[in-house]
């Protein structure tokens, strides 16, 4: 998707998201005596476009669980861990990258929230870390004499023990639906800051992370999470 058709895309989201979640605030009944509970707990989900991915895509397999706890009325403790296996196939090369992550953090919610709602616009940052696998499935050795054609190699490579970091600022919505069940959307801009690459090849994927390429150490990201908070006290 172009980044603009991205962009457009989310803004519709959440102003689908806000408009839903309006809509079950006013049909709430209202108290004679009005009081604002705000809930402090441990909200747990998973992200469904991990898993939409997983069943469109032959190339990618994937899944993440992601959570949160609130400490403040802004502030909140967050994490995402998942596994990931993404085939790359190129004109030269195909390579397989398999392996696992955790990412952690915090986020700050810096929307306001009418009288009963629990909604999040929120920033966030976390620090990522992979431990992952390599495969070169098969490759091309470059001739310049095509009498012979391409010179394609199938004897399989694996490259093990690999690791990188990153570092990722967040951007998301998070609409409470029905009670304690949330609707998130967000989007990612990484920035790698370590990779650990095996001899004479290079790492093409990281799980976690995504792409990597020489001419850029950042990458993009972006999720749809489906949610819940276990209240665990209320203020």
């Amino acid at each position: 998707m172009r980044p603009q058709h991205i962009f457009v895309f989310f803004i519709s989201l959440y102003f689908g998201l806000y408009s839903c979640a309006v809509q079950a605030q006013d049909a709430r009944p209202q108290d004679s005596i009005p009081t604002k509970t705000d809930y402090y707990g441990l909200r747990v989900g998973i992200d469904l476009s991990k898993l939409v991915r997983s069943g469109l895509d032959d190339d990618y397999t994937g899944f993440e669980v992601a959570g949160d706890f609130r400490i403040t009325k802004k502030h909140y403790l967050a994490a995402e861990i998942g596994n990931e296996q993404r085939t790359t196939d190129l004109p030269n090369l195909n390579s397989t990258a398999s392996g696992s992550y955790i990412k952690a953090g915090f986020n700050y919610n810096a929307y306001e929230n009418w009288f009963g709602m629990n909604n999040l616009i929120y920033a966030g940052v976390r620090g990522g870390f992979s431990t992952f696998n390599q495969e070169l499935n098969s490759y091309t050795i470059y001739t310049t004499n095509p009498l012979f054609g391409d010179d394609i190699r199938t004897d399989s490579r694996e490259f093990n023990d690999l690791n990188a970091t990153w570092l990722e600022f967040h951007l998301g919505v998070q609409v409470e639906l029905f009670h304690n069940l949330y609707l998130g959307a967000n989007v990612q801009l990484k920035r790698s800051i370590t990779i650990k690459e095996p001899d004479g090849f290079e790492v093409l994927h990281i799980p976690g992370f995504g792409k990597t390429t020489d001419e850029s150490a950042f990458a993009v990201g972006y999720g749809y999470s489906l949610s819940y908070l276990i209240p665990i006290f209320k203020k």
